[in-house]
């Protein structure tokens, strides 16, 4: 089964865009090389989003970076596709493990937190590889929001300090197995 890997990047106290939507932060910090990013791009063959991050990617980059990719974008608003994505809608944990079934190499969520909410609580991120900048945000959209259910637990495989940032990569622990 293909594994699902959260790749992201948030401040120091847990946001991934400011009270605006704003990403811009996110340049600031000097980090090192790529901050791993290759490495977990060769390691995918596709790419979830949700419709703001999308937007977002395309605003900000002068070419869609993730051509080659089978590229997704849930959205309540648009449907079929454009020349980078297909929009899909629907339940995001069940429409990630029917893709998990093909054959492939791994699904990489991008973002934002209505994609990565149901998929905690659906037990499906199996690697959670995040990159902390030094901000303190104060306000703006949580890298995780709040959730029922019982604690998790995940298993550190490894810390970097990449320039100013720093890494942090989990895997599922033992005691989460897939339901």
């Amino acid at each position: 089964m293909k594994p699902v890997i959260l790749f992201i990047a948030a401040s120091l106290d847990g946001y991934i865009a400011d009270e605006k939507g704003n990403i811009d932060w996110l340049t600031k910090a000097e980090g090192k090389g790529d901050n791993g990013y290759d490495e977990m791009y060769r390691r995918v063959d596709t790419v979830i989003m949700g419709r703001k991050t999308y937007e977002h990617v395309l605003l900000l980059m002068e070419f869609f970076p993730y051509s080659g990719k089978d590229c997704y974008v849930f959205s309540t608003s648009r449907t079929g596709s454009d020349r980078h994505v297909s929009f899909v809608q629907g339940d995001v944990a069940e429409w990630i493990q029917n893709k998990q079934q093909e054959s492939g190499s791994g699904i990489w969520i991008v973002g934002g937190t209505d994609i990565i909410a149901p998929l905690l609580e659906a037990e499906m991120i199996d690697e959670y590889i995040i990159t902390f900048t030094p901000d303190l945000l104060g306000h703006g959209t949580p890298l995780f929001k709040p959730r029922a259910g019982q604690p998790k637990r995940l298993y550190l495989h490894e810390v970097k300090a990449l320039g100013e940032l720093a890494q942090l990569h989990y895997k599922r622990s033992d005691g989460l197995e897939r339901h």
